[in-house]
């Protein structure tokens, strides 16, 4: 077996592992955004930066590898070398590869649904505190003590 043939095969099971890995992150994200945890989407962000950089080398690698055995780097030149040099077990792990990716793609549409969700009810609060501030001219009586929005007694007092 060509070392190149190895090397594809071999590659693919440790691709499908790559993007198994940021599908998972992507579910993280999405139930923390649903949680609404800050905290819990800052530190995923640096796993799913991590985790998508090793699924692109990935890729990369296996386009230079299918560049180097005289087929195309691409979809297409990936079915021709399966057709060519590929075993069950290869073609088994590339359809699987291209589930997972379609997958993280609906996945990172599912994160980017749920951000814009969170950033429209951010902004209406936003548009609430801002009419509020204006209608009472600032959310501040003239002492500096905080107001409420309705009534214009200080929210400290009792």
């Amino acid at each position: 077996m060509s070392p190149v043939k190895n090397e594809l095969a071999g590659r693919l099971a440790e691709e499908n592992a790559a993007w198994t890995a940021l599908i998972d992150t992507l579910a993280e994200e999405a139930r923390a955004l649903i949680r609404g945890d800050a905290e819990a989407l800052a530190a995923l962000n640096a796993v799913k930066l991590e985790r998508l950089h090793a699924a692109g080398g990935f890729a990369r690698e296996r386009a230079e590898s299918l560049r180097a055995a005289g087929f195309s780097p691409d979809a297409a030149g990936m079915a021709a070398w399966l057709a060519a040099h590929g075993s069950a077990a290869a073609r088994t792990d590339w359809s699987r590869l291209q589930a997972l990716e379609d997958e993280a793609r609906a996945s990172n549409a599912r994160v980017g649904k749920l951000i814009e969700m969170r950033l429209s009810a951010n902004r209406q609060a936003l548009n609430v505190l801002m009419h509020a501030a204006a209608g009472q001219n600032g959310l501040y009586d003239p002492s500096g003590q905080a107001i409420a929005a309705r009534g214009g007694a200080p929210l400290a007092a009792a």
